[in-house]
Order: structure tokens, then C-alpha cells, then sequence
């Protein structure tokens, strides 16, 4: 089986919206807060946001091009979208254990950061639970 660049496309998306987000983190510090707040909003935390949620969004397709011919079509889509709920419980850990010390706060990095990374994953869990209520 050959690897084409259709298939490497959604782990690409993947690695390069971690990058992304990774980068915008510390730039986002250098420019100052405040970070999110009603009268400002750092166009580093929306790189961060637009990063984190392109790899986000990217994780099911990589992992069930990644099972490839193991399973057939359903079954990867379930094991994917599970493995995906699995990485979005584990960024809204990650976000609630960043935002919280913080209380979330629009002048502090981390919960700034925090708090783009729940909502986020929030999102993401909200997608499962519906499909899983849709049956």
C-alpha cells in the first residue's frame, strides 16, 4: 500500500496545528496582556485558538487513515472518534489544570490559555456527545 499526500494530509494538520499553537504560546507572552477581555484580545491567543483547533479537528481523520486496512470502514470511524474524545478529555484536563490556579483570568497567560483550550475541547466533546445521542 503506497502512501499517497491525501493520506498524510490530516496527520500533517495535526502536527502543524500543535506547532502552531505552540509557537503563538510564548509570543502571545511576549506581546503583554491583556490576553482575552472585553475591551482586547491578543492575536497571539487566536493563533494559538486557530492552531489548536485545526489539530483538534484533524485528529479523527488521522487516526482512521492511520488504522487503515485493520478494520473496515464503521469500525475505524468509531475507534477514531472514541481516540478523539479520549485526546479532547485530555486537553480539557490540560486546559482546566492550566486556567484554574488563575481563575481564568484575562491578564494571566496560562489562563488565558486555559480557557481557549476548555472551550475548545468542550466543543470537540460536545460534537461526540451528539453523535452519540444521534445513534
Amino acid at each position: 500500500m503506497t502512501t499517497t499526500s491525501a493520506d498524510r494530509a490530516p496527520a500533517l494538520f495535526c502536527v502543524v496545528g500543535v506547532v502552531v499553537a505552540a509557537v503563538a504560546v510564548p509570543l502571545a507572552g511576549a506581546a503583554g496582556a491583556p490576553y482575552i477581555s472585553f475591551d482586547a484580545l491578543s492575536p497571539w491567543i487566536v493563533v494559538y485558538a486557530i492552531g489548536l483547533f485545526t489539530a483538534l479537528l484533524a485528529v479523527p481523520f488521522a487516526l482512521h487513515r492511520r488504522l487503515g486496512g485493520l478494520l473496515e470502514a464503521d469500525a475505524r470511524w468509531e475507534r477514531a472518534l472514541l481516540w478523539w474524545g479520549a485526546i479532547a478529555i485530555a486537553a480539557l484536563a490540560v486546559g482546566l489544570l492550566l486556567g484554574l490556579p488563575s481563575r481564568f483570568a484575562s491578564d494571566s497567560l496560562a489562563g488565558s490559555v486555559g480557557l481557549v483550550t476548555c472551550v475548545e475541547a468542550g466543543l470537540v466533546l460536545g460534537t461526540l456527545a451528539i453523535w452519540l445521542l444521534s445513534g
